[in-house]
C-alpha cells in the first residue's frame, strides 16, 4: 500500500516515479547533421563503420631501420651485422618504385610507410646510425616494432554505436576515418521557470526578505553539462493567471517543461492551480523521500511538467534522481544513468532516518565522507565539494562510522 504523509496524500516511491516518467518519454527519432568539431557530447544517429583500414599501411612503430628480420639472426654489439642503406622514409613520404633487395635496409621514422620486403624495424639506438650502412646490434623476430594494416581498426568493422555519447576519443577516432560530419540526435529541449515572489534576479538589488534565485542557475547549467538545448529560463511571480500563460505560450517550444517552488501546501504553493487550471493531468504529487518530498509531476499536450521544491538541495536532489533516467529514455543510451556502488562510512550520521533519506556527501576510492552537518534542504553551499548521495532506506538507526553504506554517484 502507497505510504501517507497525511490524510488523502499519498506518496510514491522513487522508482515506481521514475518508471512512470520514463513511460512518457518517446526515445528520439530527429535527427541532424553536424561538423565534427561541433560534434561532442551528442549522440550518434546512427551505427558507424570503417570504410578503410587504419592504418592503411604497414608503418613503422619506432626510429630506425627497416629490415628483414631473418638478416638480423645472431647480430650482437660484439658481432654486428652490416648492411646497405638503400633509402630513408619519413613520416608522409612514399617511394613507389622503393623494392627489397637483398643485404639492404633502409633508414626510417616512426609513422613511415614500411615498403614490401621488410618485415620489421630495429630501433636506431641498437645501431649505428649509419647513413651509407649500417651496423645493427641486436636480432629481432619478425614482425618487431610494424604496425599492420589494419592494427587499429579494420576496414567494415564497427566503431561506434547509435546512440554513442561523442567523447573527445570518439571525435578522434572519427577523425581517423576521415569523418567530417556526423549525423546526431536532436537534443532535447527544456524550459525552466522558477515560481517566488521572494526571489530577485542576480543583477537586483535584494529588498527586505528577498532572496537571489538559486534554481534556474544551477539546473540551467546541469543541462547544459548534458548537452540538453535550454529553450529558456525565467523566473515568474507567484500569480497562478501569469504562471498558466506563460506555460500556454512556451510549452509547444519544449520537450520538457521543469519549473521550482510552489509545489507544497502552503497559500502561495500556486502549482496545483496552475495545473488544474491549464486542465493537466496529474502524474503524482510527492516522493517518499527525503529531501525533495514535493514534487508535483504533470503532463499537458502530451508534454511532461516536472515541478520541483523551491528548495535549493531539495530541487537538485530530485532533479539528478529523476532528470537523468528520463534523459537516458530520450537518447537511448546509459550515459547519464547514475551509478550506484557500496562504500565504507567515515564519519558518523547520528540521526534515525524514519523516511527514505539521501545525504551529500564525498566517495573516494571505496570510502565515503560527510562534507558537514548542514543536511537542510535549504542549504546548496555544502554541495560544492560533494559528489554522490548516500542512500539511507526508511526506519534506518543512526549510522556509525565504519558501516557500509550505498551511495548514488553524480
Amino acid at each position: 500500500m502507497p505510504k501517507k504523509l497525511h490524510e488523502n496524500i499519498e506518496l510514491i516511491e522513487l522508482e515506481d516515479a521514475i518508471a512512470l516518467l520514463v513511460k512518457h518519454i518517446q526515445p528520439q527519432t530527429n535527427t541532424k547533421n553536424v561538423n565534427l568539431m561541433e560534434a561532442l557530447n551528442h549522440h550518434l544517429a546512427e551505427d558507424i563503420f570503417s570504410s578503410f583500414p587504419v592504418p592503411s599501411f604497414n608503418r613503422a612503430a619506432v626510429d630506425g631501420y627497416a629490415v628483414k628480420s631473418e638478416l638480423t639472426q645472431g647480430a650482437t654489439k660484439e658481432n654486428p651485422v652490416k648492411l646497405k642503406v638503400l633509402a630513408e622514409i619519413n613520416a608522409g613520404d612514399f617511394i613507389e618504385s622503393l623494392t627489397y633487395e637483398e643485404g639492404q635496409v633502409v633508414r626510417i621514422m616512426t609513422g613511415a610507410p614500411i615498403p614490401d620486403g621488410f618485415d620489421s624495424v630495429i630501433k636506431q639506438e641498437d645501431t649505428d646510425y649509419g647513413e651509407e650502412e649500417a651496423l645493427i646490434f641486436m636480432e629481432i623476430k619478425p614482425f618487431t616494432n610494424y604496425g599492420k594494416i589494419g592494427e587499429d581498426i579494420s576496414e567494415g568493422q564497427l566503431i561506434l554505436k547509435k546512440s554513442t555519447r561523442l567523447t573527445p576519443v570518439h571525435i578522434g577516432i572519427l577523425a581517423s576515418l576521415g569523418v567530417s560530419k556526423v549525423a546526431v540526435l536532436k537534443p532535447l529541449k527544456v524550459g525552466i521557470f522558477s515560481s517566488g515572489s521572494e526571489l530577485a534576479e542576480i543583477n537586483e538589488p535584494l529588498e527586505a526578505g528577498q532572496i537571489y534565485d538559486i534554481n534556474r542557475y544551477v539546473i540551467s547549467s546541469r543541462l547544459k553539462e548534458m548537452n540538453v538545448q535550454l529553450i529558456f529560463s525565467h523566473l515568474i511571480s507567484d500569480n497562478i493567471d501569469m504562471f498558466t500563460n506563460s506555460i500556454k505560450n512556451t510549452i509547444n517550444s519544449v520537450d520538457i517543461l521543469i519549473t521550482t517552488g510552489g509545489v507544497s501546501v502552503g497559500k502561495k504553493d500556486i502549482m496545483h492551480g496552475v495545473m488544474a487550471t491549464l486542465g493537466a493531468k496529474r502524474l503524482f504529487w510527492r516522493i517518499n523521500m527525503r529531501p525533495g518530498t514535493p514534487v508535483l509531476v504533470n503532463t499537458y499536450t502530451e508534454k511532461l511538467i516536472l515541478s520541483l521544491s523551491g528548495n535549493p538541495f531539495g530541487a537538485l536532489t530530485t532533479f539528478e534522481l529523476l532528470f537523468r533516467p528520463m534523459l537516458s529514455a530520450f537518447t537511448d543510451s546509459s550515459a547519464y544513468q547514475y551509478k550506484r556502488v557500496k562504500a565504507t562510512l567515515m564519519n558518523d550520521f547520528p540521526k534515525v532516518s524514519v523516511q527514505r533519506k539521501f545525504i551529500r556527501a564525498r566517495y573516494e576510492s571505496g570510502q565515503v565522507f560527510l562534507i558537514d552537518e548542514k543536511h537542510e534542504s535549504s542549504v546548496l553551499s555544502s554541495m560544492a565539494n560533494c559528489n554522490c548521495f548516500i542512500d539511507i532506506k526508511a526506519n534506518t538507526p543512526k549510522l556509525k562510522k565504519g558501516m557500509e553504506v550505498e551511495i548514488i554517484e553524480l
